[in-house]
């Protein structure tokens, strides 16, 4: 426990852009940091301090035939100008140097701590703790020899399913038999642990799969009530619609019968006023006829006085001519007949011929 607080504390203290200055001048050497403003001159040399990544190939545990860990162990780094100090001759490849001189002791250590699995402690409270134990032994190992670090480690067990008989034949003298004891009660643990989520499973299952069937019940007995509601909706729209337009149809009739009364006093009105003005037109006409008539008759009777008077000037006329031609006869035979004639009376001049009526 103590472990893992240090390791949630722990701070590795990692800088950027961080270069040892080695200064040179014949057989003296001095090393310290760049400052921010610094200038280099001939005589000076450059060394980055740069964060490095390192796996750790810790090989994978295998405990017995029914178990084995995997172990990932990486290491982040960065080594400190005492370090830098401390080994001066490796400075052009200080990461490399560090990975050579503290690779076996890690790995040495790693596997130390991982022997702890053997107890099976960690069966029921898991790997954390050795994990973080490992962690913190390599960090206060690295850190001891001036190298900023932060370690993570994982160990990933995978367990083979186990019978009695398999753990009964394991040798008495085994140093896995606790282990595998304690593995075949947490395979069991986990088995009745499974089968009772299992069952607590199929009966949430079943309670969702009556809720979801309750639902879909009450669903469907919603959407009947709603197809009945818009049915009985319907059908009154229906008869709604069906009585308006049997209301406008007969609207529409007495509409079309009052039309046709008009229509039928409107034509009998026009057919009175057409005889109406017939009778008149005739009237006028048998009025005008009549007028013709009497102009006719008053015409007839002006031409019949004309032609009487124009009868009686002719007849005058003619009177006249023949009195005419009765003097110059008369006058004639008495230049013939002698004196003697003009003692004679003188006859009365024939009248002329009646002249035929015209």
């Amino acid at each position: 426990m103590n472990g893992e607080l240090d390791t949630e504390r722990w701070d590795p203290g990692f800088v950027g852009d961080h270069y040892v200055v080695t200064t040179r001048l014949g057989p003296f050497r001095k090393l310290f940091l760049k400052p921010r403003d610094f200038t280099p001159r001939i005589y000076h040399r450059l060394t980055e301090l740069s964060i490095e990544d390192w796996i750790l190939p810790v090989p994978e545990q295998t405990l017995g035939d029914a178990l084995r860990i995997g172990v990932e162990l990486s290491v982040r780094f960065q080594p400190t100008l005492d370090y830098a100090r401390r080994n001066p001759d490796s400075l052009d490849q200080l990461a490399h140097a560090i990975k050579l001189r503290y690779q076996r002791v890690l790995l040495d250590m790693a596997l130390e701590e991982l022997r702890v699995l053997e107890d099976p402690f960690w069966l029921a409270a898991g790997c954390t703790a050795v994990e973080r134990r490992i962690e913190t032994r390599t960090n206060e190992t690295l850190a001891a020899q001036a190298i900023r670090c932060r370690t993570r480690c994982v160990l990933t067990p995978a367990f083979e399913a186990l019978d009695e008989s398999e753990v009964e034949a394991l040798p008495p003298w085994s140093p896995y038999r606790p282990l595998y004891r304690a593995l075949l009660q947490r395979q069991r643990d986990l088995a009745a642990e499974a089968e009772r989520r299992r069952l607590e499973q199929e009966v949430q299952d079943e309670v969702a799969r009556l809720k979801r069937e309750h639902a879909r019940l009450a669903l469907e007995r919603h959407e009947t009530e709603l197809r009945q509601a818009r049915h009985e909706h319907e059908t009154e729209r229906l008869k709604a619609e069906l009585a308006a337009e049997e209301a406008l149809q007969a609207e529409r009739r007495a509409a079309e019968a009052r039309q046709k009364e008009e229509q039928v006093r409107h034509e009998q009105k026009l057919r009175e006023m057409e005889i109406e003005a017939e009778l008149q037109s005739k009237a006028r006409r048998a009025e005008a006829m009549d007028d013709a008539d009497a102009r006719l008759r008053r015409e007839i009777e002006l031409l019949a006085l004309e032609r009487q008077r124009l009868l009686l000037e002719e007849e005058v006329k003619d009177i006249k001519l023949a009195k005419a031609k009765g003097w110059i006869i008369n006058a004639s035979r008495r230049f013939q007949l002698g004196q003697d004639a003009e003692f004679d009376e003188p006859e009365a001049p024939g009248l002329p011929p009646e002249l035929p009526e015209k």
